[in-house]
């Protein structure tokens, strides 16, 4: 079950940055989107995280790694009470200016890419309750 989703528009901003205070207003724009539709307690549960990353041009801005740990962190104490609890995770960076199939997907995104926006795409839902292992190729 999907419990939080939302968008954060403009370029992420990596955790490896020099820059902190970039780094802690990046933070707070996650907070204050999140704000907006998240109203519940804290979860204690386990989770399922989904971050992707939509950036212009054809080369993504950071390492996938970098771009994640911001936006987690940013959710502790306010959406989940540690990002421990996030037992599945799924993250990519998709380039703006590609074609999709946006047959059955989430309208927030689908809006965001037709106006061409940069942004950061997040879901928070329940684990699956039975996790597949990989898959033997054909």
């Amino acid at each position: 079950m999907i419990l939080l989703e939302f968008i954060v528009e403009g370029p992420p901003v990596s955790h490896q940055t020099k820059n902190k205070k970039a780094l802690q207003a990046w933070k707070n724009r996650i907070r204050a989107e999140v704000a907006k539709v998240w109203t519940q307690p804290v979860l204690t549960g386990h989770l399922q995280c989904t971050i992707l990353n939509f950036f212009g041009g054809s080369d993504p801005p950071m390492d996938d790694d970098n771009l994640v740990k911001p936006i987690r962190d940013a959710l502790i104490g306010f959406v989940y009470a540690d990002d421990l609890q996030i037992r599945h995770s799924y993250h990519a960076q998709l380039s703006n200016g590609e074609r999709y199939q946006i047959k059955e997907s989430v309208e927030i995104v689908v809006d965001a890419i037709r106006e061409g926006k940069t942004f950061v795409f997040v879901r928070i839902e329940e684990p699956p309750s039975e996790p597949q292992l990989p898959k033997v190729k054909p």
